[in-house]
This record gives structure tokens, sequence and C-alpha cells, in this order.
């Protein structure tokens, strides 16, 4: 996957530009949607003719905080993780945002549980969109973390023995 070529910090520089590039302008899509489009964001999981999909000002309050979160996640991909070459700093931050993916996993199955749509024929391109994006997300932050791509340094900088 990734190779470092010349790059001192050890960090591979495939992984290097996703996260610190790609990845937060994929969260700062889903801060402005939450913050600007919440049908969108509620489209999906439930689909736009339901109840559920309404931005209700609880729902809107809920949706305007994760918002915030995704807004202070990119902020440090882009400044932290360009200002440290630590290796064991990324890996505590990425292991963090995959803490994230994986509860957008959860909530994503507790609301398609929820409306009885659990069967793949089910799914719409709506929920795919989501599926196909995080996961996409979540395999290259497990393969970061687990090292694929990495110098024979190894995934945490220390030389192998």
């Amino acid at each position: 996957m990734a190779q470092n070529r010349g790059n001192p910090s050890g960090i591979p520089t495939f992984y290097r530009i996703f996260f610190t590039s790609i990845d937060p302008l994929i969260a700062l899509s889903g801060a402005y949607m939450d913050f600007f489009d919440p049908e969108t964001i509620l489209a999906s999981s439930f689909p736009r003719a339901s109840l559920y999909a309404e931005p209700t000002p609880p729902i809107t309050v809920l949706l305007r905080q994760a918002g915030g979160a995704f807004i202070m996640m990119a902020f440090l991909m882009v400044f932290m993780l360009r200002y440290t070459e630590d290796v064991k700093i990324w890996k505590m931050f990425e292991l963090g945002i995959l803490v994230t993916d994986f509860t957008l996993f959860y909530s994503l199955y507790g609301a398609l549980e929820g409306q009885g749509r659990l069967d793949v024929g089910a799914i719409r391109w709506e929920e795919w969109g989501t599926i196909v994006i995080t996961g996409f997300v979540t395999v290259v932050r497990i393969a970061f973390l687990g090292g694929l791509g990495f110098s024979k340094k190894g995934g945490d900088g220390a030389k192998k023995e």
C-alpha cells in the first residue's frame, strides 16, 4: 500500500496525505451536512418520507454537536498531525478516530434495525454510501494501526530485531 520513500518521520506518504488532507475533507463534509443540510444526514439512515427523517429541534441540537466534533477532528488532522512526526501520537489519534468509525457503524445498524431493514436488499443507496465511505476510511485506519506499508522499523518507529 504505502511506501516510505525519503520520509524522515517514518509515516508512509500515503497515510500522511490521507490523514492530513483527504480524511479532514470527509470530516468537514459531514460537519457541513450536520449544520446546513440535516435532511441529507438523516436520509443516510432513514427514508425521507419517514417521521424519523425530520430535523426536529432535539435532532438539530445533536447534529450540531456531532458537527462540532467533526470540525474538531478535522482541525486536529490538519494541524496536530502535520505538527508532530511521532508515530505513536499518530497511532493514538487514529485509534481514537477508529472508535468514532465503529460508532458510526453501530448507529447505522441501530437505525436499520429499528426500521426492520437489516436485510441487504432493504438497504438504500444513501445507507450504502455511508457504509462504503466509512468502511474505506476504517480499513485505511486499521491498516495504518497494523503497520501496513511501514518500513522495516515497524509501525511504531522502533527498529525490529
